[in-house]
């Protein structure tokens, strides 16, 4: 389905009063044409009707205008690192954009993720997680839950022994 359809078929969408079904199709459309402006300006226009700030900011980061408060919201989403921040714009290939406040913002943050990275990054495979506290205490659980079910499976062996001898 063309672009121009996929815009039609979400305007009937959002007139239908179907955004969660807008969004799902300009999603869509963002993942097999990344470098497509105007359908992630749409996409950041459905997401704010949906009181999604920081992924209209997201889909808006490369746009001519822009809510600094969205931009704000997705960055601080991403842990306001540049390598979480290039990896989660989606964008495919060269930093050339359709405009040049795109370009110029795709610069940017190739430059500070470089930076962060210390090394060359591409925008298809950034080849750098981030780990934060959180990964870490997620792991952390993991790990404690795991010790006490085998700490149970031990009680339970000993006691289930105890009642056969």
């Amino acid at each position: 389905m063309g672009v121009e359809r996929t815009l039609g078929r979400v305007e009937a969408d959002l007139r239908d009063g179907d955004v969660t079904m807008a969004r799902t199709r300009l999603r869509d459309l963002v993942r097999s044409l990344p470098r497509e402006l105007a359908a992630r300006d749409k996409l950041a226009e459905v997401c704010r009707l949906q009181g999604d700030r920081a992924e209209a900011g997201r889909w808006s980061y490369l746009s001519d205008v822009r809510d600094p408060t969205e931009v704000d919201a997705f960055e601080r989403a991403c842990g306001r690192d540049p390598v979480r921040i290039m990896g989660a714009l989606r964008w495919e290939g060269s930093d050339d954009a359709a405009t040049e406040v795109a370009g110029q913002r795709l610069r940017e943050v190739r430059q500070r993720a470089e930076a962060r990275a210390g090394r060359t990054l591409t925008w298809t495979d950034t080849g750098y997680e981030v780990q934060d506290w959180r990964q870490d205490l997620g792991l952390l659980g993991c790990l404690l839950a795991g010790l006490v079910l085998l700490a149970l499976a031990v009680v339970g062996a000993v006691t289930v022994v105890g009642w056969v001898v």
